[in-house]
């Protein structure tokens, strides 16, 4: 049982520790993650792409699945191109994209605060604001995507840094408390000994 606890404890460490590395590059080196990410979508791209294709010349029958496999896998093989050597495509795709759904999702709840200030709900305005704000973020990340990306990266960089200490934390917490647990069980079986050894 022992050596499960201690086997499960390295590597939930080592893997807190690469999440924080992880999260460090996030905030640090957020251009070079965005074009390493880039890099990697556009790899997976093309190697998606490259099996349809090959497919339709190995195997070619006539049909319109066949076809549609094959146009697939040139416009899969055709984008990972494109964002392999265009790496900054991905980081202004992504934002317009999420924000085009922020603003989206602001308008409904600008909606819904106006049929909560219609049915007299005090707390309207509350979402009123929120709607607002969520719209205003949305159109900063449409106006400038890349800025935009590499804040949503920083971000995300900064929550995976406070999760990773908090998990080495709480780690080291449960060894230390572990190891005071195994102290006194060990104490009581002694106690325990010398009392029998006692009434002997």
């Amino acid at each position: 049982m022992q050596e499960i606890f201690k086997k499960v404890y390295r590597i939930s460490l080592i893997s807190s520790v690469v999440f924080l590395i992880f999260g460090l590059l996030l905030i640090f080196q957020t251009e070079g993650v965005i074009k390493t990410i880039s890099i990697i979508v556009g790899t997976i791209l093309l190697v998606i792409g490259v099996f349809p294709i090959v497919n339709y010349f190995r195997n070619r029958q006539p049909g319109l699945l066949t076809g549609a496999g094959l146009l697939y896998g040139i416009f899969s093989v055709v984008a990972g191109i494109v964002i392999i050597f265009n790496k900054n495509l991905l980081s202004t795709i992504i934002p317009v994209l999420g924000g085009v759904w922020m603003i989206i999702n602001s308008v409904n709840k600008i909606q819904i605060a106006m049929e909560l200030r219609d049915s007299k709900i005090k707390s309207w305005f509350i979402s009123f604001i929120f709607a607002i704000i969520i719209l205003i973020m949305a159109t900063l990340l449409i106006l400038n995507p890349v800025r935009g990306a590499e804040l949503v990266t920083k971000t995300v960089g900064i929550f995976i840094v406070i999760y990773s200490i908090l998990d080495i934390s709480d780690s080291v917490f449960i060894k230390v408390k572990s190891k005071e647990v195994k102290n006194a069980i060990i104490e009581a079986q002694i106690v325990e000994k010398n009392d029998k050894e006692k009434e002997l």
